[in-house]
């Protein structure tokens, strides 16, 4: 494997003014052994020089150095042959590559992309991200800040830190976190993410584990057949991971899983209906239909030992699907772009 580690700095902080100045990078093989690091520093387009950040070349050696065109094909060269991208808070410096390629009217670079200090958050259960330097100061590491190499350099130990801290490789680390690379392609970018799926995404893993793995045979009559379950969102969606192994040892028992409104056993952690649930409730044919609270613990000693399944697919289900959903934003926005600008 192949790391790139990346980082730029501005003259300005904007991302929409070409004044990127500095393209730092490492690459490292699988072992994070450091092939090579570089900074390369360039002409900005504009002529503001307004930085928060204190910088590590003066102005007259920046302006000396040639602009982001030169450098262009060597930039792009390195996210072409590389297998992972990743960078701190990654996604400004996407903003900031894409800027300088469109005023200087370039292609787009298109990558997939690696933020490790969402990693880091996720991994830690951090309420808020932290900065490169403090994460430095705790590692031990000495480095200059804000030097874009460097930057990158350190980057690439947080991310070795944090698989050897979980003995795992990089793969199983965002497989164990659900984490999703971000994608910064030709129509749109977005973001890296942590797992945190939605309630919409949540559905989607669960209806296609459903199409994959439901069974029911009407001619068997033992395990638990006549019998299907309802679970609380409190369960669906607070462990998806719990409920699907469930529902398939449910299947395996010739059991039901449905809607409360056709269940008639309700799962839920202690027993008892939300005011929503309730109202659910009441469309099942005016109360007569019976239907049976019970808590998830004695849900669990109904269903026996529950199977061992690999959810390790979910993040490029997930990814599948909001690139599909990207992809049909994408063709709306077209659609509705013809109807308000007819040829």
């Amino acid at each position: 494997m192949r790391i790139l580690s990346y980082d730029i700095e501005s003259t300005t902080g904007s991302h929409s003014d070409a004044s990127m100045c500095t393209f730092g990078y490492c690459i490292a093989d699988e072992k994070f052994n450091i092939i090579e690091q570089r900074d390369i520093v360039m002409r900005p387009r504009g002529k503001r020089y307004e930085s928060k950040i204190k910088l590590h070349y003066d102005k007259a050696f920046i302006k000396a150095q040639k602009p982001f065109p030169d450098f262009y094909e060597e930039i792009k060269n390195l996210f072409k042959t590389s297998d992972l991208i990743i960078g701190f808070s990654v996604s400004n410096d996407v903003d900031f590559l894409n800027n300088a390629c469109e005023l200087y009217g370039l292609e787009k670079i298109e990558y997939e992309f690696l933020d490790i200090q969402l990693l880091h958050k996720t991994v830690e259960k951090l309420p808020n991200p932290r900065g490169l330097e403090s994460v430095a100061q705790e590692m031990g590491v000495e480095y200059l800040a804000h030097r874009s190499d460097e930057d990158a350099r350190v980057t690439l130990l947080l991310l070795k830190s944090i698989t050897e801290k979980l003995n795992l490789t990089i793969e199983e680390v965002l497989s164990k976190y659900h984490i999703t690379q971000g994608v910064n392609s030709e129509e749109e970018t977005t973001p890296c993410t942590n797992g945190v799926y939605t309630k919409k995404e949540l559905n989607y893993l669960i209806n296609d584990f459903i199409e994959h793995n439901y069974r029911h045979n009407r001619r068997y009559k033992g395990g638990l057949s006549y019998k299907s379950f309802a679970f609380s969102d409190e369960i669906k969606f607070g462990d998806v991971d719990l409920y699907r192994r469930m529902m398939k040892r449910i299947y395996e028992l010739n059991g039901r899983v449905g809607q409360i409104e056709n269940c008639n056993h309700f799962v839920s952690v202690k027993g008892e209906f939300t005011e929503k649930e309730k109202r659910s409730l009441s469309l099942r044919n005016e109360g007569r239909k019976r239907i049976t609270p019970i808590t998830l613990e004695d849900a669990l000693k109904i269903f026996g030992t529950l199977p061992e399944l690999d959810f390790s697919k979910d993040v490029e289900l997930i990814k599948k699907h909001r690139r599909e959903q990207r992809q049909k934003r994408l063709e709306k926005k077209k659609e509705n772009l013809k109807i308000k600008n007819p040829k």
